[in-house]
């Protein structure tokens, strides 16, 4: 919850203009989680597409093919290859291509406050000239 707050009030409230779309894939995976008391609010971007995936499939997806991705993965983050990747986000280039496996992998964090300098960094160069 808290990366999600993170990047709404960092990223999606500092580049207001900048195009994108946030897919924020929620599942429950810590005691506490549960699609009843899912933070829905947490991110009212309106580039913001919430998804809740209960069988953590988008999650087990990933982290069957970390090994692909490792080379992406930010110096500030840590990967344990996990069954599942959560807590996590995956930055991707605007021409990115979504059929089969997704192309155009900039960087990825795990966690996301783990990651949140190195996340900054890439939106300023991506978006820079849409900060406000």
């Amino acid at each position: 919850m808290g990366g999600a707050r993170w990047v709404q009030t960092e990223l999606l409230d500092a580049y207001p203009d900048a195009k994108l779309r946030v897919y924020a894939v929620w599942f429950d995976m810590m005691p506490n989680d549960s699609r009843a008391t899912w933070p829905a609010t947490a991110m009212p971007d309106s580039r913001v597409v919430h998804l809740w995936d209960q069988p953590k499939a988008v999650g087990t997806w990933f982290a069957a093919r970390a090994a692909t991705i490792r080379p992406k993965l930010s110096a500030d983050s840590k990967w344990a290859d996990d069954e599942v990747l959560w807590d996590a986000a995956l930055l991707y280039r605007p021409d990115a291509r979504w059929t089969g496996r997704p192309t155009g992998l900039i960087r990825w964090t795990r966690t996301i406050v783990a990651g949140r300098k190195t996340l900054a960094a890439d939106f300023a160069r991506l978006f820079g000239h849409t900060a406000r």
